[in-house]
């Protein structure tokens, strides 16, 4: 899996970002009529690379070899960030992220890693989040343990769903979720960086009344009071 992966992601990079550059203009003005062409293409070739991607974490991840520079870091900087990095493609969505945090504390982590699994958990919330809707992240603790919640008003998880949500390749069969897009790679991802950072990962989901996924790692040393909204 892995050979075949990198023999395929340097073509589709390039497959990729050439099909940005025409449809950016940077070969002339592309007529209308081609324009739809163009983004499809692009759109899909960066779904296959990101496909790549993922099969090339989960191949390391299973064989133990994806490396992790564990630290100690308070979890409110690096949700910030998340929430920076990740504002444009929730806007895409009309969608808003929201930051609440009730209480900080030291954790040891991949900054990389974790910016992994946020990204995934937050994506998937502004895809399935309605229009002008928000996606809510809150840190607390929980006993000895620092929890991370990411919350939507989406449709929720199918019943038939939950028992496989964190497999690999697994995604809803519903049409509405499918045509979602995504690998089915992303959760099982986060799952196996979170056990690896000491953590466990789970989610809550009452029918029709979105779903909320959380992460929760140890406790390292004393809790911190969380730092004044920036705003």
């Amino acid at each position: 899996v892995s050979t075949v992966s990198h023999e395929l992601r340097t073509p589709l990079t390039a497959i990729a970002g050439s099909l940005g550059l025409i449809n950016g203009g940077a070969l002339g003005e592309v007529p209308q009529t081609m324009r739809q062409m163009l983004t499809i293409a692009h759109s899909n070739s960066q779904r296959l690379s990101a496909l790549i991607n993922d099969l090339l974490d989960m191949d390391k991840l299973v064989a133990g070899k994806m490396q992790f520079d564990l630290q100690a870091k308070l979890m409110q900087p690096l949700l910030e960030q998340a929430l920076l990095h990740n504002q444009p493609y929730a806007e895409q969505h009309q969608v808003t992220l929201r930051l609440q945090v009730d209480d900080d504390a030291l954790v040891h982590v991949d900054a990389q890693r974790l910016a992994q699994v946020m990204a995934n958990l937050l994506s998937n919330a502004a895809k399935f989040s309605p229009s002008g809707g928000s996606v809510l992240v809150r840190l607390q603790t929980i006993g000895e343990r620092l929890r991370v919640s990411v919350s939507d008003n989406g449709p929720g998880i199918p019943e038939t769903f939950k028992s496989r949500i964190f497999s690999k390749f697994s995604q809803a069969d519903s049409g509405d979720t499918r045509q979602q897009g995504g690998t089915g790679l992303g959760l099982a991802i986060c799952k196996e960086i979170i056990e690896r950072m000491g953590g466990q990962i789970g989610f809550d989901s009452p029918p029709r009344h979105g779903a909320t996924f959380w992460f929760e790692l140890p406790i390292q040393g004393v809790r911190h009071e969380p730092s004044p909204d920036p705003r």
